[in-house]
């Protein structure tokens, strides 16, 4: 693992927010939902309208969150969004140069990664934490249960799947955290700019943390 610790946020809701899709223009008031109900640590994907714009907002109106850059596959895409506010890179692979380059730039990396063998490589490639990704078509929390002991229980973020019912299942079964998008930021929220209903899910996810 890296020297760079994972977003210390976690360690209050073990939640990455992952906002992808947003519209520009809704993704600050749909953040501040997201931060205001006390999920303060955020990835917006590179694949979002103006997502560079988004993590510079979204940095800027809320100083206290920690807001990420996801779907990183490339290492030129550091640059920009690191230069942009991002403070920690997540990425749906395991790239030996985009890991290397983060944490040459002392940023979390969080790479993504399906088989105990691409967990294993991330992290002696350096990954801050592992994304087990896409957690739902690998088996769940159990899968999370069984390659935790064999690793040597590395930090493992489950995404893809993660739905509000299931968190706890997933931080019981060795879960450092997890990734939520979906079912955090329902796509028709974040096309409709509905701050309302994002609020209540968020509200949700930490109630049920208490």
């Amino acid at each position: 693992m890296n020297g760079a610790h994972l977003p210390a946020g976690l360690s209050m809701t073990p939640v990455i927010a992952i906002l992808r899709g947003c519209p520009h223009r809704y993704a600050v008031a749909i953040a501040g939902a997201v931060v205001g109900a006390g999920v303060t640590v955020i990835e917006v994907t590179l694949d979002s309208e103006r997502a560079l714009d988004q993590i510079a907002a979204i940095q800027a109106e809320f100083p206290d969150a920690e807001v990420g850059v996801g779907t990183v596959r490339r290492v030129e895409e550091l640059a920009p969004a690191i230069e942009a506010g991002a403070t920690f890179v997540v990425s749906p692979i395991v790239d030996p140069e985009v890991i290397r380059s983060a944490v040459e730039q002392g940023v979390a990396v969080i790479p993504g990664a399906a088989t105990p063998t691409e967990i294993e490589m991330a992290v002696r490639h350096g990954a801050t934490a592992v994304k087990v990704f896409p957690i739902a078509q690998l088996g769940g929390p159990g899968y999370i249960r069984a390659i935790g002991s064999p690793l040597g229980f590395p930090q493992l973020i489950p995404t893809g799947g993660v739905h509000l019912g299931s968190i706890e299942d997933y931080l019981s079964a060795g879960a450092v955290a997890v990734g939520l998008g979906g079912a955090l930021f329902p796509s028709k929220a974040l096309r409709e700019g509905d701050t309302a209903t994002v609020e209540r899910l968020a509200k949700e996810i930490v109630e049920a943390q208490r």
